[in-house]
C-alpha cells in the first residue's frame, strides 16, 4: 500500500506541477516537479525561467540550476550548459579579461569542451589565454589549419620570449659593468616590440631616472677621517644666471645669463655677459673680463653675493660661492676628489667615470673605462674594497 501511495502520490505532485505550469506559475511547477522526483522536467522549467529571465546574473543563476538537475547525457543538460557557457562568454566582454573572469572563461571553455562544442572551447580558450586547452579543443575539432597556425605562433613566440630573456640578462650585465646607455638602447629597443610591458617599462624608466647628467653632480669622497660632500660643475665655462646655465640664482637682480666663468690661457677670468643690472666688484660694473686670481667677491645685479677662488679642498678647480652653496669647477676635465678618477660629459649629457691609471669597481665588478654613471654608484679602487666615491645625483 505504501508504494502505491508513493509513486501515485507522486504522480498527483506532478499532474499539480503540470497545471501550475499552465498557469504560468514556473516558480511553483519547477518546485512542484521537484518534489516529485522528476528532475528532468524540473531542469526544463528552470531553462525556460532563464530564457524569460531579463536580468543576466539571475539568468546565470537558473541555467547553472539547470544544469545541476538536468540528468548527465540529456538533451536539457547540455541545453543549459551550453546557454550557460555562453552566458558567461558575454558578461566577460570583449576587452582583456580580469583574473577573475578568466577563471569563469575558462569554466565556460571546459564545460564546452566536455558538451562536444570543441571550437566554441577553443574560442573561450584562446580568450582565457589557455594555449594548451585551444590546442586540445582544435585537434578535437579537427581544425588543422588553425591548429597549425597557433603552433607556429606559440613557437615564434618562445623564440622572441629566450631572445628576450638573454637580452635582459645582457641588460644585467651591462648595468653592472658601467655600460648604461647601452643598456637603455637594449631596453628601449625591447620595449618598441613589446610596448605594453609594464615591467621592462618600469625598468627602463628607472634606469634613465637614474642617470648622472651634466652639468651639475654631487659626489661624496671618503677621506682620511671623513666622507666630504662636493657640488662639481662640469664643462669649460660656468654660466651663473636666473634660469640659463649651469648656476641658477632665483632672483629677480639676476640675469637670464648674468656671468661667465672660463679660463683664457691659463687664467681664469670672470665676464659678465651683458646682465640688465650688471655685476660689481666694490661697487664697479665689470666692463669685461676680469682675473679671478686669488679670489674675488662680485655681487650680481648689485644684490647677490659670489665669491670666485681657487680651491684649497680639490686640486686644479675654482670655488663658486652663491646663494648658500659652494661649486666646484675645474673648468675642463671634472677631477673628482679621489686621484684618478675624472668626469667628462658625453654627448647626450650623462656623465662618464674616465679613470687615469687607476682601476674602477662596483662592488666586485670592474667598470669599463668610461662608465656611464647612475645616481647612487659607489666606487672603490679595489675589488671589492670600501667606496671612495658615491654619485649623489644634484
Amino acid at each position: 500500500m505504501a508504494f502505491y501511495d508513493k509513486w501515485f502520490g507522486k504522480g498527483r505532485v506532478a499532474a499539480q506541477a503540470r497545471a501550475a505550469e499552465l498557469r504560468g506559475d514556473l516558480i511553483k511547477a519547477a518546485e512542484l516537479f521537484g518534489e516529485a522526483g522528476d528532475t528532468l522536467e524540473a531542469a526544463r522549467i528552470m531553462l525556460v525561467r532563464g530564457d524569460a529571465e531579463s536580468d543576466a546574473r539571475a539568468r546565470l543563476q537558473l541555467l547553472t540550476q539547470a544544469a545541476k538537475l538536468a540528468p548527465e547525457g540529456t538533451d536539457t543538460n547540455k541545453t543549459a550548459r551550453l546557454k550557460r557557457a555562453e552566458l558567461l562568454l558575454a558578461l566577460a566582454g570583449d576587452a582583456a579579461v580580469s583574473a577573475v573572469a578568466r577563471h569563469e572563461v575558462s569554466e565556460a571553455a571546459r564545460d564546452l569542451e566536455a558538451i562536444g562544442e570543441p571550437l566554441k572551447a577553443a574560442e573561450a580558450f584562446a580568450r582565457a589565454g589557455d594555449k594548451e586547452g585551444e590546442a586540445r579543443a582544435l585537434q578535437a575539432a579537427g581544425d588543422v589549419e588553425r591548429l597549425e597556425f597557433l603552433l607556429s605562433t606559440e613557437q615564434h613566440k618562445e623564440r622572441v620570449s629566450r631572445s628576450r630573456d638573454e637580452r635582459t640578462k645582457d641588460v644585467d650585465v651591462m648595468i653592472e659593468s658601467g655600460r648604461r646607455r647601452e643598456a637603455l638602447e637594449v631596453l628601449d629597443e625591447l620595449l618598441a616590440g613589446t610596448p605594453d610591458d609594464a615591467p621592462l617599462r618600469e625598468r627602463a624608466n628607472g634606469l634613465r631616472a637614474r642617470r648622472a647628467l651634466a652639468p651639475i653632480v654631487a659626489v661624496e669622497a671618503r677621506g682620511a677621517d671623513e666622507h666630504q660632500r662636493f657640488v662639481l660643475v662640469t664643462g669649460d665655462e660656468v654660466i651663473v644666471g636666473r634660469t640659463d646655465g649651469a648656476i641658477t640664482v632665483p632672483s629677480n637682480a639676476v640675469s637670464r645669463q648674468h656671468l661667465r666663468i672660463s679660463r683664457e690661457g691659463e687664467t681664469v677670468v670672470v665676464r659678465d655677459l651683458d646682465s640688465r643690472n650688471g655685476t660689481q666688484l666694490r661697487g664697479i660694473n665689470l666692463g669685461g673680463a676680469l682675473p679671478v686670481g686669488d679670489g674675488i667677491e662680485l655681487r650680481l645685479g648689485k644684490e647677490v653675493p659670489l665669491r670666485v677662488a681657487p680651491s684649497k679642498r680639490l686640486e686644479g678647480a675654482v670655488e663658486i660661492d652663491v646663494s648658500g652653496e659652494k661649486y666646484y669647477a675645474c673648468l675642463g676635465p671634472a677631477r673628482t676628489p679621489v686621484a684618478g678618477l675624472d668626469l667628462v660629459a658625453g654627448p647626450d649629457g650623462w656623465l662618464e667615470l674616465a679613470s687615469r691609471g687607476v682601476r674602477a669597481f662596483a662592488r666586485d665588478v670592474e667598470l669599463v673605462p668610461r662608465a656611464t654613471l647612475l645616481v647612487g654608484d659607489a666606487i672603490s679602487t679595489t675589488r671589492g674594497g670600501a667606496p671612495v666615491l658615491r654619485i649623489l645625483g644634484k
